[in-house]
């Protein structure tokens, strides 16, 4: 079991995890909408982690385009844990608050946080 959480650890370290969702009408007409979500969690090997939503929407339409972007920030601690034969990564933010995520190593550059793949890259 430790050597399971330790190899975690060692996998997640310095890294950063990626995921984004875009949604669009896909209709050229004129008008339409455009959603786009990005999360982006950096884990750093002193255990912190930042947790940044980067969120873009647009609604247009009859000469008018409504855009809206927004921007949170989380901070706090992670940790890996092993339970019933799975492996957990555990967010415990600033406020208190905990996250709990199933995850597995997927292979180069893949996590699976839950029912996502993200991509896993080194921090630049």
């Amino acid at each position: 079991m430790d050597y399971i959480v330790s190899n975690m650890v060692n996998t997640l370290s310095d890294k950063v995890l990626k995921f984004e969702r875009v949604n669009s009408d896909r209709d050229y007409s004129g008008g339409g909408w455009f959603d786009e979500v990005s999360h982006a969690i950096y884990l750093y090997s002193d255990m912190s982690f930042r947790y940044v939503i980067n969120t873009f929407r647009s609604v247009s339409g009859g000469g008018l385009s409504l855009p809206y972007q927004n921007k949170e920030e989380y901070i706090g601690l992670w940790k890996i844990t092993y339970e019933g034969f799975k492996t957990y990564l555990i967010f415990t933010f600033d406020d208190g608050s905990q996250q709990k995520h199933e995850t597995q190593n997927l292979g180069t550059g893949l996590q699976r946080l839950n029912d996502q793949t993200w991509n896993r890259y080194l921090i630049q």
